[in-house]
């Protein structure tokens, strides 16, 4: 017994205290838990800063390269205004990301350069919290495992890329969370005591720790859900830490396990209900599930260890095609997991921490759950960017404890500087979309994705027969994949060849129905070909999939010329009432109702309001509006301002060098002059509607 009546040894349970959010900066100055001068811990953060900015300063100041801008812009509801801030929860996933990417937009807008400065800060940041952990949990050479995660090649595929921001996001908030966690159980072992039968005390001040554990996790899960692993490792590295499990370990991590699968159902609903909406996944039997599953842990412990010919895209393992040795790699997970069982006492406990912490960590990626992932990748590195920790921090461990300490520095440098090299290089790969798909297809020809992606860049460059030999091969790849037919038949058509673009896009549609640039690109096809009825009719089809804007445009510019002139302004109403700036539709309707040959299309106050307003949104100085101006003018009776517009609209195009134009207004001005306005003569192809 001490002095105050306690047994000794025992420490007094402090009284709770409140704590609220400002707390959190406090948690974060007190994770060094490490004793030792503070300097030092300044000086090895700003070592991993450093060493992250050498690996990745080849890439900067950066492209948006791939899916980028699609995931930064285009499919986030909050820049899409499909959801707002207050109605996104729970409506999506990622959605702390897509917040992320919403206040980054309002920043750095089209300007690549600041999203990557922001995915090398987390990353780095994550490296930090990393040493941190280790150190805490009193890992060899935490330092240098938490420096090889920073450097190593794999993580490039995740921090090199924009729209991967939910993995640098993620990790950095359970990271956070972890380390919470730890803080929150020391003060828990000395502290919980029973508070009578069968029940616990909770101290307040450990209770504020763990709730801001709890907090990270949250945020972390709605960053990107494949974090929802992180209980099992509260436990592994419980018991790892002292050989068995307590009844207060289950009860501390209860919430996180609620948590983890509340998040993941969810998850796993949006997977397959938005992310796979319109795609189907080829059946897999659960035997080649297992198979593959196998396969996967060791082709990714195998680029952890000789990170060598790494890819965006690498080929596809099938189990049928190695029937014999199938089962063999996931024999080998289970030998080295009963392996470490069975060593458990002794150095089988440090194997089954690290790669225990490696296999769970890689479940979600290793296709037992439907994923959209799955429709282009059977393994990509971003996957492990995650469970990368488990091996870097098992493997440096060995080498500091095992190495004399004269070897361990050296060694621990050529490593170092062998993966700043590795990385360096690859992130010269992922500076532009160019380097990025030509250094695919040269490693792994099969990547029909490669060569469709690579062909669309060169047939922007104007490379038509380059492209159409990219488009050919991703084709020969995969036979009737959609991406290659819509693409090469659209190349076809610019190369004059319909009847091949018609038949590939045909083909597409037949594939794949609901895909709107099949049938966009059909339409303009059968177009060309006079085949107007079937063209509308596909316009129709791709607004149906996806109401784009320049879809409706041509859709109505088909409608006008076949006559349904009804139709038409609705097509220019429809666009206008989404986008009610833009010049081309306003200036189009209003020129239709001042000059349409149907009476009960006419509206002249209606194109004078459309035609107004083109003309102030080009600050008067655009010869076709003005034109249009006059025309709408003429038809609401006002022949005087008619005329002064017209003129207006004469000058410029004569001062422009436009004849053609000045020719056309200098007639219609003459009508005008006369007290008549302009009506244009029936379509000649009306009967092809």
């Amino acid at each position: 017994m001490n002095q105050n009546g306690n047994p000794s040894g025992t420490e007094v349970s402090r009284a709770p205290r409140p704590w609220a959010l400002s707390r959190f900066g406090t948690a974060l100055t007190r994770l060094w838990t490490k004793t030792g001068p503070g300097w030092t811990k300044v000086l090895g953060a700003s070592a991993l800063f450093l060493l992250v900015w050498i690996c990745y300063q080849p890439q900067l100041p950066g492209n948006f390269i791939w899916d980028d801008r699609l995931v930064l812009k285009g499919l986030n509801p909050l820049l899409t205004g499909e959801l707002t801030p207050w109605s996104i929860w729970f409506q999506t996933d990622f959605v702390l990301a897509n917040f992320a990417f919403w206040g980054e937009w309002l920043v750095w807008g089209d300007h690549p350069l600041g999203y990557h400065i922001v995915n090398l800060l987390l990353h780095s940041l994550s490296a930090c919290l990393l040493w941190r952990l280790l150190a805490r949990l009193s890992v060899p050479g935490a330092w240098f495992a938490a420096a090889v995660f920073a450097v190593h090649p794999v993580c490039v595929n995740t921090v090199a890329r924009i729209a991967e921001l939910k993995n640098t996001l993620s990790l950095t908030l359970v990271l956070l969370s972890f380390l919470l966690y730890l803080r929150s159980e020391s003060g828990m072992n000395a502290a919980v005591q029973p508070a009578g039968p069968g029940r616990l005390r909770w101290p307040g001040a450990e209770f504020g720790w763990y709730a801001l554990a709890l907090l990270a996790f949250v945020l972390a899960l709605f960053s990107k859900t494949t974090i929802l692993t992180l209980p099992v490792f509260l436990l592994l590295s419980a018991y790892w830490q002292r050989g068995r499990l307590v009844p207060e370990d289950g009860f501390r991590t209860v919430p996180f396990f609620i948590l983890a699968l509340g998040f993941g159902l969810m998850s796993s609903w949006f997977q397959k209900h938005q992310a796979l909406a319109g795609e189907t996944l080829p059946p897999v039997s659960w035997e080649d599930r297992f198979a593959v599953a196998g396969h996967d842990v060791w082709f990714y412990i195998g680029k952890d260890f000789w990170p060598s010919g790494l890819s965006v895209v690498y080929p596809w393992w099938h189990p049928a095609e190695a029937v014999a040795s199938a089962w063999l790699p996931l024999l080998g997970v289970g030998l080295l997991l009963v392996t470490g069982w069975h060593y458990r006492r002794t150095w089988g406990r440090h194997l089954l921490f690290g790669f225990g912490c490696f296999t769970v960590a890689l479940f979600p990626a290793l296709g037992f759950i439907d994923a959209q992932f799955q429709t282009w990748f059977q393994v990509s590195d971003h996957l492990q960017y995650l469970p990368l920790i488990a091996v870097v921090a098992l493997a440096s461990s060995v080498l500091a404890a095992r190495l004399p300490r004269a070897w361990f520095s050296p060694v621990a440098g050529v490593i170092l500087a062998t993966l700043v090299v590795l990385s360096s290089q690859q992130a010269r790969v992922f500076a532009t979309d160019e380097t990025l798909w030509q250094d695919t297809v040269a490693k792994n020809p099969q990547a029909w994705m490669a060569h469709n992606n690579l062909g669309v860049i060169l047939a922007r460059q104007g490379h038509l027969p380059a492209a159409r030999e990219q488009f050919e091969a991703s084709l020969a790849a995969k036979p009737g994949n959609v991406a290659a037919q819509v693409d090469l038949g659209h190349l076809l058509a610019l190369q004059g060849d319909l009847g091949g673009a018609r038949e590939l896009l045909q083909a597409a549609l037949r594939n794949k129905l609901a895909n709107v640039d099949a049938h966009e690109n059909l339409a303009q096809v059968l177009a060309q070909l006079g085949d107007l009825r079937a063209a509308k009719t596909h316009f129709q089809a791709a607004l149906q999939c996806e109401p784009k804007l320049n879809t409706r445009l041509q859709l109505a510019s088909l409608l006008f010329q076949t006559g349904d002139y009804a139709n038409c302004a609705w097509q220019y109403r429809q666009t206008i009432s989404g986008e009610p700036d833009l010049v081309e539709p306003l200036n189009n309707l209003a020129w239709l109702l001042a000059t349409c040959p149907e009476d009960g299309v006419r509206n002249g106050l209606e194109a004078v309001r459309c035609a107004e307003k083109a003309c102030a949104l080009t600050h008067y100085q655009h010869p076709g509006a003005l034109g249009t101006l006059a025309a709408a003018y003429a038809e609401a009776g006002r022949f005087a301002e008619a005329v002064k517009t017209c003129r207006q609209a004469i000058d410029l195009s004569e001062s422009a060098g436009n004849a053609s134009f000045s020719a056309i207004n200098s007639q219609l001005l003459r009508l005008y002059q006369m007290g008549r306005p302009y009506h244009a003569p029936p379509a000649p192809n009306r009967t092809a509607s």
